[in-house]
């Protein structure tokens, strides 16, 4: 079992050695060339992480750099290419995106899309493909249809897996050469993120974010006639004005009253005071106790998708390895690495809920 780190414009080589120090072995990051910024700006990413260099390599040279010392250090590099969908006009971009890329020689692509996986292959790249969480292999039959089609190194378990079906899945496939990898900290996605098309672009507090808050802003659905309001609109500009229009309606269904955010001043995450609200900040999400049973049931990567301040990835990234290499990482073990009682007892903090970790949970 090893980790994969994710980067951004911020590491420089140095940090990388300090990453590999703590079990870092492999590095994802994605990149974000100049004329793809011109063409698109942040609302359209190559990897769905849409935030500049806090999240992307912008510039070749440091791109060219980090890629440099992870390979001079033995490392491996991955690059993501895992937006969910890119349409034909956007494919020319892509491919000079790619081509670019080519020349820091990584030792694969995390990809969601199957147009870019068949793209790939036209365009005679042969690096090796990891089956990116947007792709939603929820089955083993969905990993063997990928595996015929592609050169596929590695599938990314969807984050809405339980214990069992990740079990399932990789004693189903025993006779296949492939990597399995699981999320194991940091950011988890409430929804499903394969069927996700949201944009993580800043501007505002994501849906997401504000659910593991517990008390986001709650609106009214769209009705499902939402589109016939927008043709009509477009039809006949001025009779949506008129009283009977459906854009009136569409106002009005929007404006009655919405049910308030459910109170959770009971739940261990707001009540827990400052060592859980810290443990939040570093963890954000916590998958520590279910490092042991993945490491059984044969895992082979664990990665932490972090972005940011590097004291923050660090911390993280050294409690990840102190479990990964104990030899019987139990939950009260994980639970004294956290160090916050309020935090761990809160299931919604949970990556995957680890029975014997919340023995007095249903």
């Amino acid at each position: 079992m090893f980790i994969t780190f994710g980067l951004d414009a911020n590491d420089t080589p140095n940090r990388i050695k300090e990453y590999m120090k703590y079990g870092a072995e492999e590095f994802f990051a994605g990149f974000i060339p100049r004329n793809w910024l011109s063409k698109y700006g942040w609302e359209v990413c190559p990897n769905r992480r849409p935030l500049g260099h806090g999240y992307n390599f912008l510039q070749v040279s440091d791109l060219r750099e980090v890629a440099k010392a992870i390979h001079d250090n033995g490392g491996r590099l991955n690059l993501a290419i895992n937006s969910h969908d890119n349409g034909s006009e956007r494919l020319p971009y892509l491919r000079s995106t790619v081509e670019t890329m080519e020349q820091f020689d990584p030792d694969g692509y995390i990809v969601a899309d199957p147009a870019v996986m068949f793209s790939l292959k036209a365009w005679g790249i042969n690096k090796p493909i990891h089956l990116s969480t947007g792709v939603g292999c929820f089955s083993s039959e969905a990993v063997r249809f990928f595996c015929k089609q592609f050169n596929i190194r590695r599938v990314v378990i969807p984050r809405k897996m339980t214990l069992r079906e990740t079990k399932l899945m990789i004693d189903n496939l025993k006779d296949v050469k492939v990597e399995f990898e699981i999320m194991i900290i940091g950011y988890r996605c409430y929804f499903n993120d394969e069927d996700c098309h949201s944009v993580h672009s800043g501007s505002r507090r994501n849906l997401c974010g504000d659910v593991s808050l517990g008390k986001t802003y709650v609106t009214r659905r769209f009705p499902d006639n939402w589109k016939d309001v927008v043709q009509s609109i477009i039809d006949d500009p001025n009779g949506a004005f008129a009283e009977d229009s459906l854009l009136n309606e569409f106002r009005k269904y929007m404006a009655q009253p919405v049910p308030p955010p459910p109170n959770l001043e009971d739940d261990p995450p707001y009540n827990g005071g400052f060592d859980s609200e810290l443990a939040k900040a570093v963890f954000q999400n916590c998958g520590l106790c279910a490092i042991k049973p993945f490491r059984d049931m044969g895992v082979h990567c664990l990665k932490v998708p972090l972005r940011g301040s590097a004291e923050f990835k660090l911390e993280s990234l050294r409690a990840v390895h102190k479990v990964m290499t104990h030899e019987n990482p139990t939950p009260e073990f994980c639970r004294s690495i956290v160090n916050s009682p309020s935090f761990c007892d809160a299931l919604t903090n949970c990556y995957y809920c680890v029975p014997e970790a919340h023995p007095n949970k249903k």
